[in-house]
């Protein structure tokens, strides 16, 4: 069966079948004119008065497909280019460029702490070098031509800045060092949505247009993505979260021409303008509560602090981190100390330091706190640094000889600011037990009847601030051999630094045991003289250098009391001469 159809003057005959392929490609629309017999007589009418045309055309696909063949002019591809091309004349000029990369680049610093979160979406309009700009408007016009008469104006944007929007993020994320430009994410986003859009419509798409679109651009893409990732210089979190968003978006997205879909992109489009407002929204409100932190292990303990701020040495000679934005810090330091300090002389400690460098320092509050069973001190304090005011928040703990304190000290006006960063650094740290601690507990186990072994494990403990189980285990060491001059210098240390009781009644019993060594009775002299008893101290240290004159360790002793060091007369009959 053979249909005329009516061009102009020209009239062309068809089969039946090719007659209704060219209606479901739109080639023969509602005004074509034919002639059918059957139908229409002798006479040429319109197909849109046909009740078979109308049952076998599809006016969106044919929309579509004329769309795809017909010129139009893209209108958001073309303000896309032209933008980027005026922000590239502007970034020309130094003094603008300049003001160009510090308001619109993508920098997770100025996400966090300054809550710039513009950022997100108008990196992906600036290039500062003509090759990157290029490149970058290259694909931009070549993907958005085609994508824009596929997909319709509004589906074009969304799909651009959301790629851009989710590059940037993972950008963020993934590479907080970095400062990252350019619209190559949002372009990854338009070869990904273009591919997609192809395998989708491909029996849909005319047969010159199919070479924009799918398997075509497959090669540009992973030619893209090979590149940059030979790169350091690139941003490639950009690239793959463009390329993946630009995938979804262009899978969810239906052509505008198809009058069916019009509702569900304005679905789409909603949603995902949605949620990219939600996540900006959420940046702004979170601040630096979102700021990335990594526990770092340092000092004998491990501390959380933000991944992207760099390494310093504070006002105070902490070592520490600080921020790129504001002179905002996290400083930490271990000290170690002859004798054990309680918290509050630990907490005075670190007031000194800081008095020592800042001025008008004002203890704001001070508060008992605790870490994995250490004692310490929490602080919040005030001081002017460089005519600056700050405000420090410091948590300072004891175990035994050694001080650790961490502080965050910020300008006083972004006090609410990187409020909760603090909290945030401590919900991390830990204080492990000390290797050396760990290291003469096994050695103890592997040699349970030896004294020298128990002495170190002992005195480990005196040192992290168990007092109660380093007297235990200088007593085994003293119940292996009870002349064991180093077990009774470490028990009469720590009932001495500790302040604990019976220490004259040690004394005394150490004086007796182990009267012949000067170490030993030096030490139970400073205990009876801690205890206010001063004439038995002095009394036992004249019986010890009457019987070991001139002893380094007694002569050092009786200097510190303020006794003669004068040698003691020599013993009768001891006159020198011969028989």
């Amino acid at each position: 069966m053979f249909i005329e159809v009516k061009r102009g003057r020209h009239v062309q005959q068809m089969l039946y079948e090719d007659f209704e392929q060219r209606i479901l490609d739109g080639e023969i629309d509602e005004r074509t004119l034919v002639r059918f017999p059957e139908v229409t007589g002798e006479s040429f009418r319109p197909a849109g008065e046909l009740e078979l045309v109308a049952a076998i055309a599809d006016p969106g696909r044919a929309a579509f497909r004329r769309r795809l063949t017909e010129p139009g002019v893209p209108i958001i591809t073309a303000l896309l280019v032209g933008v980027q091309v005026r922000l590239f004349m502007l970034s020309q000029v130094p003094v603008r460029r300049d003001w160009l990369q510090q308001h619109l680049t993508n920098w997770a610093p100025m996400l966090y702490e300054a809550q710039e979160v513009w950022r997100l979406l108008a990196y992906g309009l600036l290039q500062t070098t003509l090759t990157h700009l290029a490149m970058n408007l290259l694909f931009l016009a070549y993907t958005g031509y085609h994508l824009e008469r596929s997909l319709g104006r509004r589906n074009l944007l969304v799909v651009f800045f959301a790629s851009v929007f989710v590059g940037g993020l993972l950008s963020m994320g993934f590479g907080p060092f970095k400062q990252s430009l350019g619209s190559s994410g949002g372009v990854f986003g338009l070869i990904a949505a273009s591919i997609v859009v192809g395998w989708k419509h491909w029996d849909d798409l005319p047969q010159r247009a199919r070479r924009y679109f799918g398997w075509a651009l497959i090669p540009y893409l992973v030619l893209s993505l090979f590149s940059g990732l030979q790169n350091p210089q690139v941003d490639n979190w950009s690239h793959l979260g463009g390329m993946a968003t630009g995938a979804v978006l262009a899978t969810l997205l239906q052509p505008e021409a198809l009058e069916r879909s019009r509702t569900h992109n304005r679905v789409v489009r909603g949603l995902s303008l949605g949620l990219m407002g939600a996540v900006m929204l959420g940046l702004a409100v979170a601040g630096t509560r979102a700021i990335p932190l990594v526990a770092v292990e340092s000092e004998g303990w491990t501390v959380a602090q933000p991944a992207y701020w760099r390494d310093y040495w504070t006002f105070i000679g902490d070592r520490g981190v600080s921020s790129i934005v504001h002179d905002a810090a996290l400083g930490r330091s271990r000290v170690d100390y002859p004798r054990p300090l309680g918290p509050d002389a630990a907490a005075d400690e670190l007031l000194q330091r800081v008095g020592a460098s800042a001025q008008g320092v004002e203890l704001l509050d001070r508060q008992p706190a605790t870490l994995d069973g250490v004692e310490g001190r929490r602080l919040r304090l005030r001081y002017v640094y460089a005519e600056t005011p700050f405000v420090m928040d410091a948590l300072v703990l004891v175990r035994g000889l050694t001080i650790h304190w961490v502080w965050l000290s910020v300008p006083a006006p972004e006090v609410d600011r990187y409020a909760g960063l603090f909290d945030r650094a401590l919900a991390e740290a830990t204080l492990p037990e000390p290797p050396e601690l760990a290291a003469a507990r096994e050695r103890v186990s592997a040699h349970p009847r030896s004294v020298e072994p128990a002495v170190t494990y002992a005195d480990a403990l005196y040192k992290v601030g168990q007092p109660a189980a380093a007297l235990a285990e200088y007593d085994r060491a003293l119940g292996i051999f009870a002349g064991a001059p180093s077990a009774w210098l470490g028990k009469l240390r720590t009932v001495r630094d500790y302040g604990l009781d019976g220490g004259p009644a040690l004394a005394r019993e150490a004086l007796r045991v182990g009267a012949e060594e000067p170490e030993v009775i030096v030490e139970a002299v400073s205990l009876l003289e801690q205890a206010g008893l001063r004439d038995e101290a002095v009394a036992a240290l004249d019986e010890a250098w009457a019987r070991r004159p001139n002893d380094r360790a007694l002569r050092r002793a009786r200097n510190r009391m303020g006794l003669s060091v004068s040698l003691p007369p020599a013993p009768a009959g001891a006159a020198a001469g011969g028989p």
